[in-house]
Order: structure tokens, then sequence, then C-alpha cells
């Protein structure tokens, strides 16, 4: 078993979740602000529009993980699709932030929402493949940490990439339709250029070839739902990540409406959290290393969620405070990024151990269709908020806006993360019990030899 990966892989692979994560922040921050400020839509119906789509991900992206899953190719069962969708990723992403020219709202809304669903199955051509490649490239229960914190600090460079340029650009664009058809251009090039790296990057990385399922892809999603450390890790990663939904989709309404600064001041907010983030990778691999990944991720948590019930109380003339919250936010932030993702690929082991099927795909399909929705509905939520607190289109907002931006920003997502320790309460696949459970392969693989 080679345990330990290059260097070079690593980085490659790290690379190869920029673009997605430009894709995700972007389209998670700025889209829903896009069609409420720009596109002048009634935010109820902008965050409607843009859940909807996310619902196709629920059946796309199993289907996508269990066709990676059975591809043969010369650059294994997942780097084809890596090549293929980088393109079109790019070009669609730019698609979706040219303003409709026309003259109905309900022709602009199904516009937008219908260029939204099509990119989000490129991203799933891409991205189910791309993360199911972690379980093949090692199966040592620690370097799958040190994989993941190379692809977690990609995704970091991401996320900065999209929330510290995403304004500036659109500002240097005009603003407005003009400023956002250019965000879209240098973001959308910016895409294909990371996911092609990201191909080129994971050259010579291990694969598996397996034989066909004799079972469909239905009768595969109900095991995988018979693995309880996985059901327990999706339910908690599900609830967090609808916390993190309503933070990308409500983080501009916040530092516009809340703390009253001008809307180039999110790229320096999105710089202060992400860039923490990415400092704070390394740190918590060694606390994971210590601790284990389970009360490692915890401790995180805790952290992200004593500082949001913190966020209720800050006022506008204290920004001083709010970049304070922002840093230690970035710290706990920084766990949720890296442990689910280094986690999952332990529950795979578990699965091989009860069907003696190798299903990454799948498995990243059921997780990725639950991360992508949850992320959906905080957009959704926000725009409900906005539009039940009685938004209006100009520049100041009454009280009601501001004191429940306040509420579903921070006391909402504070209280979703709390909900998500209920399920991690009976997550136990410690390194002791992964061991076991590679024991138990191995010797059934000698016994049938």
């Amino acid at each position: 078993m080679n345990s330990k990966l290059p260097l070079s892989q690593k980085i490659g692979y790290g690379i190869g979740d920029i673009g997605s994560n430009i894709f995700i922040v972007t389209t998670g921050m700025f889209l829903l602000f896009f069609l409420t400020n720009v596109l002048k839509i009634e935010p109820a119906v902008a965050g409607m529009a843009l859940l909807i789509p996310k619902l196709w991900d629920v059946i796309s992206d199993p289907i996508m993980g269990a066709i990676s899953d059975q591809t043969h190719s010369r650059w294994g069962r997942r780097r084809p699709y890596l090549l293929f969708a980088s393109i079109p990723f790019g070009l669609i992403f730019f698609a979706l932030f040219i303003a409709p020219t026309t003259q109905s709202s309900t022709a602009t809304v199904l516009w937008v929402s219908s260029l939204f669903a099509l990119s989000c199955t490129i991203f799933t051509i891409y991205n189910i493949p791309y993360s199911a490649m972690v379980a093949e490239m090692t199966e040592d229960y620690n370097e799958r940490m040190s994989v993941t914190s190379f692809r977690m600090v990609g995704s970091t460079i991401g996320v900065l990439l999209a929330g510290g340029l995403a304004m500036p650009l659109v500002e240097l664009g005009g603003g407005g339709a003009s400023g956002f058809r250019m965000m879209g251009l240098v973001l959308g090039i910016l895409i294909s250029c990371f996911c092609l790296a990201g191909f080129w990057g994971t050259r010579g990385t291990r694969t598996i070839v397996t034989d066909k399922p004799q079972i469909s892809i239905k009768e595969q999603v109900k095991i995988a739902f018979k693995n309880t450390p996985f059901k327990m890790l999706m339910s908690m990663y599900a609830i967090q990540s609808i916390a993190i939904g309503i933070l990308m989709a409500g983080q501009i309404y916040y530092v516009k409406y809340v703390m009253k600064m001008p809307d180039s001041s999110v790229g320096i907010v999105s710089g202060v959290l992400f860039i923490t983030a990415i400092i704070f990778i390394p740190v918590w691999v060694r606390i994971g290393l210590k601790l284990g990944k389970i009360r490692a991720y915890k401790l995180g948590m805790a952290l992200l969620t004593l500082m949001l019930f913190s966020l209720v109380f800050t006022q506008p003339n204290h920004p001083w405070i709010f970049f304070t919250q922002m840093f230690i936010l970035g710290i706990g932030f920084s766990s949720f990024q890296l442990f689910p993702f280094s986690m999952l690929p332990d529950t795979i082991e578990f699965d091989e151990l009860q069907s003696g099927l190798r299903r990454e795909g799948v498995f990243s399909g059921i997780w990725a269709s639950g991360q992508k929705t949850a992320y959906a509905l905080g957009p959704s939520l926000i725009g409900f908020t906005l539009s039940f607190s009685g938004f209006t289109h100009t520049q100041e907002q009454p009280e009601s806006v501001v004191f429940g931006i306040r509420m579903i920003f921070c006391l909402v997502t504070a209280s979703l993360f709390l909900l998500s320790l209920l399920p991690f309460r009976y997550y136990d696949l410690t390194e002791s019990k992964y061991t076991e459970i590679k024991s138990r392969i191995h010797n059934r693989s000698i016994d049938t030899q």
C-alpha cells in the first residue's frame, strides 16, 4: 500500500478545487444580490429561483458518481471528467451574469434560473469525480487529512478570489449590469484555467479498477444509507451547510445594511475571513493529529457558534470589533473546510466492508447533492427574510430589514451549528476503528484469493 503521496500530486489536487469554489462562492454570495439589486427581482422570488435548480442535483449527483465509478479510461475513472467539463464550466458561468434584456421579470427569472441549472450540471460533472479521488489516492487515515488540507487550501484560495475580487471587478466594470458582466468574464476564465490545471496536476495519481456493480444506482443509494457513520456525517454536514449557505448569501446584505459599509468592503471582509482560514488549515491538521478528527472538528464548530452569536450585538460604529469577529470566524471556518472532507473517505471503507464494493463516486454524489441543496436553501431563506422584513430597492432600508438580517445571519446560523452536533454524537469512526476495518477488508481479500 502506498500511503504517502508525492507533494506534487497533493498540490495538483488542491489546485483543482480553486475553480469549483470560485463558482460556489460567487453564486452563493452574489447571485441573489445580482437578482435583487441589479435585476430588481423580488427577494423571495429570487431566492426560489436559485433553490429550484438545485433540486436537480439531488438526482444528478449520485448518477454522476455512479457513472464515474464505472468509467474505464487511460486517465482513470475520474480525471476524464475534469478535462471535459473545464471549458464549458467557465463559459456558462460567464453567461449566468449577462443581464438578460427582457421586459418581463418572469422571463428574467426563468432565464437566470435556467442558466443556473445548466451551470450546476456542469459543476456536477467536474466536482463529483474530483471529490471521489481522495479515497482512491491513499488509504492512510491521516494521509487523507493531509491531502484534504491541500484541497482545502485550494478551496479557500477560490473562496478568497471570489469573495475578494467579485465586487471590485463589478466596480471596475462600471457597476450594475455591465460590472457584473465584467466580473463574470474574468472569474469565468479563472474557473476554466484552474479546473484544467487540476486535471494536469493529478497526473499519475492512484486509481482503482473495479467491476461493474450488478445492482442499480437506486439500490446502491439505498445500501449507502445503511452506512451509519456516513448517515451521521452527512446529516451533520448538511445542517452546517444550510448555515454556510445563509452566511454566503447574507454577507453582502449584513455588510451593506447592518454594518453600513460600502459594497466594495465585502472584499475586505472576505479577505480577513478566508485568509485566516488558509493560515489555520495547517494548525487544524496538527490539532486533528493530536486530538483526533472528531474532537478537533467539534472544537472548530464551537468557535464558529460562539462568534456567530456574538455578531448579533455588533454595531456599525465599532468596525474593529466586527473585523476581529471575522478573524475568529475564519479560524472556525477553516475546521469546517478541512475535517468533513477528510472523514468522508473513511466512511467509504466502512461501506466496502459491508458491501464488498468500491463506490467512491456514489458516496461523493450523495454527499454533494446534500451539500448543494443545503447551500441553495441559504439564498432562499435570505430572500424570504428580506421580503418578510420589508426590503425595498433603495439604498436605505427600514430598521425591520436590519433586524431581520441580524436574526437570519447570526442567530439562525449559530443555532444550526448547535443543532448539527446532535447527529455528530453518533459518529464514532475513530482512527482505531478505521484501522480495524482496513485490516478486516485486507484479510477478506486474502481469503477470497
